[in-house]
């Protein structure tokens, strides 16, 4: 679909006669809508669900800028193309970045957001080092089948340094166990099956990480922000950990928190069944249901 000079792949799924949810992916350049799809996809019994790869991101065209403004953007434009009068968004990681961009700046189409493991503003990435740092000897001692995990390659990522898409794969692989529960519950098969599948773009990546990630702050302007949210976050997040989320919820005037006690950075995924009891019940409480 053309949206804003991009072209960007998309897929709905579920009875188009349902209530719209469109979820929003992390990992500009490295993340895609497979993901969601995954994780929220039992939705589709009950709602009409949308998901897509955001430009630059996997099957979309590689179409700059990669702002958050634009980001926000590509959603209002998927909106319209697709013809939907209201609906609730999901945001993880990165998605919740560009969903609070969107609750701001487009507040009149939304029910209501669901933010993942995310924050309001880039300070958390020294917080997210030190303790990635504080992982490194685990993450080594643990002798995982993953490529090493070294300082200089960890710094290149969250600088936005990264050399070439083959680069960005390896050590976004290297990085993954960081972003489970725990590193005795990493799963490396299904990381490297999941590696293979994804595409990397590290312009992107290096674009969002050096231009937006590091002066993005909405703090200001979220306690504006009146439509329902959902506010969840895993115990066990490194790179968005629970305080970010903690100060999201107390900056929106209308907002639930919940925190997963036995996840890493995706709840969603880590206690999916629990996770989307919790959505399913937000969803009822601000009346986002099938019209009977």
């Amino acid at each position: 679909m053309s949206v804003n000079d991009s072209e960007l792949y998309y897929e709905v799924h579920g009875d188009e006669h349902d209530k719209t949810i469109i979820v929003l992916h992390g990992g500009p350049g490295v993340s895609d809508y497979e993901k969601g799809l995954t994780a929220y996809g039992p939705l589709t019994d009950e709602y009409r669900l949308v998901v897509y790869d955001h430009r630059g991101c996997g099957n979309s065209s590689l179409t700059p800028p990669y702002s958050n403004e634009q980001f926000a953007d590509d959603v209002e434009g998927l909106r319209i193309e697709l013809g939907i009068d209201e609906f609730v968004l999901i945001g993880g990681s990165y998605g919740g970045f560009i969903t609070q961009e969107y609750a701001i700046k487009y507040p009149d189409a939304l029910s209501g957001f669901i933010l993942r493991d995310t924050a309001a503003h880039g300070g958390h990435r020294d917080r997210a080092r030190e303790i990635a740092e504080s992982r490194f000897d685990e993450v080594k001692d643990a002798h995982l089948d993953t490529p090493p995990l070294t300082k200089d390659a960890f710094d290149r990522v969250m600088e936005g340094n990264v050399g070439s898409d083959e680069e960005l794969k390896e050590t976004f692989h290297a990085m993954l166990p960081l972003y489970a529960p725990s590193i005795s519950e990493f799963d490396a098969d299904a990381a490297r099956e999941g590696i293979e599948k994804r595409q990397f773009h590290h312009e992107t990546h290096n674009y969002t990480f050096t231009h937006e990630h590091p002066t993005m702050d909405y703090r200001e302007e979220l306690p504006s922000v009146t439509c329902p949210a959902l506010v969840t976050v895993g115990r066990h997040d490194w790179i968005t950990p629970v305080e970010y989320s903690e100060e999201i919820a107390k900056l929106l005037p209308n907002a639930e928190l919940v925190i997963f006690e036995n996840s890493g950075h995706s709840p969603n995924l880590d206690e999916q069944d629990k996770y989307l009891e919790t959505v399913r019940s937000f969803l009822s409480d601000i009346g986002f249901v099938a019209d009977k």
